[in-house]
């Protein structure tokens, strides 16, 4: 049986993997910067209150504190850690924490940086996709007992390169998420009465709209954070001038101007129509929940 220290387990993301290494019968301590003891009495795990000692006696740490303090924790535990253990953290940036694992963690000490693409509502791994940032120099065998470990659940592994997980999650979260949000901000600036209007939507719009509300309903200071990416910014910047190109075309009238950025978007997008059938499938088997709700 493994012992592992989850580092930001009085936190909704670590008391998920508390809970979930607690399932697979490892032997789990958490520690918060907050001090809370009554969630490690609700989890049924041990709160390490001498969280160096408990580095240093654990086979695992794995770090889930917000991202600007990652590189601070895994600096101050890593050279405490045994030789034989694993080091790994789970926040969704991961140039600096691969960087700073690879710098801290002494000899015979491995590490691995994760990425659950997921939050802690999820009710289990099943279908789920955590992407993996092997350390060079740092890995070996932690990397497959933590990946089968896993997959045995039903979770989609996926290998990145630190550089490339980054470039990639400013689009598909930090991109998204400003997104989302921005939208969010509007329907605030408009004074719109989001819940009247619900009425008046059709099932694919009520679904985009539900979107939004997902994203904020979520902890701002997380989602602040995801935009932290060093890459993000790129991102926002583009997303922000084709807003305003598009915008600048409407408003001047130029409908085949506006035409043309949809169809120059669509042919870089590809698979277009592939998408239009996968979202009639969720719209139909949202029409098909509302009919079942009705009938109750």
């Amino acid at each position: 049986m493994a012992r592992i220290l989850i580092l930001g387990g009085t936190g909704e993301t670590g008391s998920w993997f508390a809970r979930y290494f607690k399932s697979k019968g490892w032997e789990v301590a958490i520690w918060g910067p907050s001090g809370k003891v009554e969630v490690a009495e609700r989890l049924g795990v041990r709160y390490a209150h001498d969280m160096m000692a408990e580095v240093e006696e654990s086979d695992v740490v794995l770090v889930s504190v917000l991202i600007e303090k990652t590189v601070e924790v895994i600096r101050q535990v890593a050279p405490r850690m045994h030789s034989g253990s694993l080091i790994m953290d789970v926040t969704s940036v991961k140039s600096g924490p691969v960087r700073a694992m690879k710098t801290y963690a002494p000899k015979g000490v491995e590490a691995l940086g994760t990425h659950p693409m997921f939050g802690p509502t999820m009710p289990s791994l099943f279908g789920q996709t955590i992407i993996f940032t092997p350390v060079e120099g740092k890995t070996g065998k932690w990397l497959g007992v933590i990946k089968s470990l896993f997959e045995s659940d039903g979770a989609r592994i996926e290998i990145l390169e630190a550089e490339e997980h980054d470039k990639t999650m400013a689009v598909v979260q930090a991109l998204t998420h400003f997104a989302y949000i921005s939208i969010g901000a509007a329907l605030k600036a408009l004074d719109f009465d989001v819940q009247r209007s619900h009425r008046f939507m059709s099932p694919v719009y009520e679904i985009m709209i539900d979107f939004v509300g997902r994203i904020l309903d979520q902890n701002p200071e997380l989602y602040a954070s995801i935009q932290m990416n060093p890459k993000a910014a790129a991102a926002r910047q583009a997303f922000v001038a084709e807003c305003m190109r598009l915008c600048e075309k409407t408003d001047s009238g130029d409908m085949e101007g506006f035409k043309q950025m949809m169809r120059e978007a669509a042919l870089h997008y590809g698979g277009t129509h592939e998408a239009l059938q996968r979202s009639d499938r969720v719209i139909n088997s949202w029409i098909r929940e509302k009919k079942e709700e009705g009938k109750r």
